[in-house]
C-alpha cells in the first residue's frame, strides 16, 4: 500500500513512448521510474552504436502534422542538429524506379504500356462496380486492395509485396495491417498526385509524408530518444536498465506491489499506477492474481513481427537515386541510402547500404548468420547493379524481436477481450506500438502518452 503525498509511477518499458509519459508525469507532479528490460533506453526508435558507425533501426523521419507535438520535439534539440527535407522514396518495380507511394501517374507513365492499360482497365471495372452494387464489407487486406485498386494492380504490386512482408497470404491478414490513416482509395491517390492542398485533419500515412516536412537528428533518429531521456532524467525521473520484473501484484486500493530483479537483487515496491508498454504477453504473464488461462492463451497468440537490418559499408557514392527503395521478389523489403539522410552516420569516405528483412522470430531467416544474410542479399544487389561484391568493406546487423503488431485475421477478438480484463485493473495501463499492439510513428507515441496523461489528469487519477 503506497502512502500519500505524490503519486508513484511505474513505466515498464524505455522507448519513446515510455520516456514521453514519464516527462508528462513528472510535469505533473508524479514520482516516475521507468524499467526496462534491456541494457539501454529507446526501444525501437534507438540509434545502435557500433564503433564509428550509428544504425537506425530502418529509415525513420520525424513528421507530424500535429503542429504542438512536432515543435515539442523540435525544441529538444538545437538548431545545428536537425536537418529537414522532403520525402525522397521510390519503388523499384521491373527494373524500373516509380514513386513511393505508388500514384496515378506512375502507373500511367512508368509502368510500362501493358500495366498501364491493364491496371487502368482493372481500376475503371473496379469503380464501376461499386457504384451498381451493394457495397461488401472488406473484411482481409486482398479485398481492400482489390475494391480500392483492381484485381491487376492487386496482384503484380500489393499481393507479393505484402506477403513478402508479412510472410503471409493476403487472405490472412486483417485490415489493420494497413495503418489506419494510409487506407488510401484510387481516387485519394489521384488527388495526392494532382492537387496540392490536404485537409491536414484527415491526411493518410502517404499525405503525411509526401506533403508534411521531415527532420532528421545528424546522429540518427535515436537522438530523439536520447534527448527524452535526457529531459526525463532531468526533471527527476529515475531509469533502472536490465531489469526483469517477476511479478506486478494488484492490491484492493487500487495500487500495485512491483517485483522485480536489479543488480542481482530482488527489489520490491510500492506505486500508484502502472504504464505498461512491454509486449501484451509478457504483461499477462506478471500479473497477479494470474490471470485465467484463456487470458494467458488469448495474450499469447497475439503475435509481433521480427525485424533484421542488414548495414552493408562500402565507399562513398550515391547508389540509390533515393534516400530509400521498397523491393519486391528479393530477401529484404527495403533498401536505405544512408548517406542521404546524413553523411555523420558512418566515417568519411564511406556509406552505408541499410537493408530491411523482416521475418518470425526463431524461423529460419531468423536463425541465420550475418554472413548467411550477408550471402543472401549481395547476388540481388549485384544483378541489379547497385553494388559489387568487392566494393562491400565489412557487413553489420541489427535484430529486433518486436517491430510489428501483427494483424491476422483473429487477432482482433483476442485483444478485445484481453483489453476487457486489463480495464478492470484500476490504475493500469497499456500504451505505444508494442504495449497498445497498435502501430504508431514516433509522433503519434507521443500524441498518445499526452492524451493519457491529459485523460488521468482530468479524472483525477494523478
Amino acid at each position: 500500500m503506497v502512502e500519500g503525498g505524490k503519486k508513484r509511477v511505474i513505466i515498464l518499458g524505455a522507448g519513446v513512448t515510455g520516456l514521453s509519459a514519464g516527462i508528462r508525469y513528472l510535469d505533473n507532479g508524479c514520482d516516475v521510474f521507468i524499467l526496462e528490460k534491456a541494457d539501454h533506453a529507446g526501444g525501437l526508435a534507438r540509434t545502435v552504436v557500433r564503433g564509428d558507425y550509428r544504425l537506425d533501426i530502418g529509415p525513420h523521419h520525424l513528421f507530424s502534422q500535429n503542429e504542438a507535438i512536432l515543435q515539442e520535439i523540435i525544441d529538444l534539440f538545437e538548431k545545428d542538429e536537425l536537418i529537414s527535407f522532403s520525402r525522397d522514396a521510390k519503388i523499384y518495380f521491373h527494373d524500373r524506379f516509380l514513386d513511393y507511394p505508388l500514384t496515378a501517374k506512375n502507373v500511367i507513365f512508368n509502368m510500362g504500356l501493358k500495366h498501364a492499360l491493364f491496371t487502368s482497365i482493372s481500376v475503371v471495372w473496379t469503380s464501376l462496380l461499386k457504384l451498381f452494387t451493394k457495397k461488401r464489407r472488406e473484411t482481409n487486406f486482398k479485398e481492400w486492395a482489390t475494391t480500392n485498386f483492381g484485381s491487376y494492380l492487386y496482384g503484380i504490386f500489393f499481393k507479393p509485396y505484402t506477403e513478402q512482408f508479412w510472410g503471409v497470404s493476403c487472405e490472412e491478414l486483417s485490415l489493420d495491417c494497413i495503418p489506419q490513416t494510409s487506407k488510401m482509395s484510387f481516387a485519394k491517390t489521384l488527388k495526392l498526385i494532382f492537387l496540392k492542398k490536404f485537409e491536414k485533419e484527415s491526411l493518410s500515412v502517404a499525405e503525411r509524408e509526401t506533403s508534411l516536412t521531415l527532420y532528421y537528428p545528424i546522429k540518427g533518429i535515436g537522438a530523439i530518444v536520447e534527448k527524452l531521456e535526457k529531459s526525463f532524467l532531468s526533471k527527476g525521473g529515475k531509469i533502472k536498465l536490465s531489469c526483469d520484473v517477476s511479478e506486478l501484484i494488484t492490491n484492493k486500493d487500487g495500487s500495485f506491489n512491483i517485483h522485480f530483479q536489479y543488480e542481482r537483487e530482488t527489489v520490491v515496491d510500492d506505486v500508484n499506477l502502472v504504464l505498461s508498454t512491454i509486449p501484451i504477453s509478457s504483461l499477462a504473464q506478471i500479473l497477479r492474481p494470474l490471470a485465467s488461462p484463456e487470458i494467458i492463451q488469448r495474450a499469447n497468440s497475439l503475435e509481433y513481427l521480427s525485424t533484421i537490418v542488414l548495414y552493408i559499408v562500402i565507399h562513398e557514392r550515391d547508389v540509390l537515386d533515393c534516400a530509400y527503395l521498397y523491393m519486391m521478389d528479393r530477401p529484404y523489403n527495403r533498401i536505405s541510402n544512408t548517406n542521404r539522410f546524413h553523411h555523420k552516420l558512418c566515417p568519411e569516405g564511406e556509406n552505408m547500404l541499410a537493408l530491411e528483412m523482416t521475418c518470425h522470430f526463431n524461423d529460419k531467416t531468423w536463425n541465420s548468420s550475418d554472413e548467411e544474410l550477408f550471402e543472401k542479399c549481395i547476388d540481388y544487389l549485384e544483378s541489379d547493379n547497385f553494388i559489387s561484391r568487392n566494393e562491400v568493406k565489412q557487413y553489420l546487423t541489427v535484430r529486433i524481436k518486436n517491430a510489428y503488431p501483427f494483424y491476422r485475421l483473429n487477432y482482433k477478438n483476442n485483444l478485445t477481450e484481453i483489453f476487457k480484463y486489463f480495464k478492470n485493473i484500476p490504475n493500469l495501463s497499456l500504451a505505444g506500438r508494442i504495449g497498445a499492439f497498435k502501430y504508431m510513428d514516433i509522433d503519434q507515441c507521443l500524441e498518445d502518452t499526452s492524451e493519457l496523461v491529459e485523460r488521468q489528469k482530468k479524472e483525477g487519477t494523478i
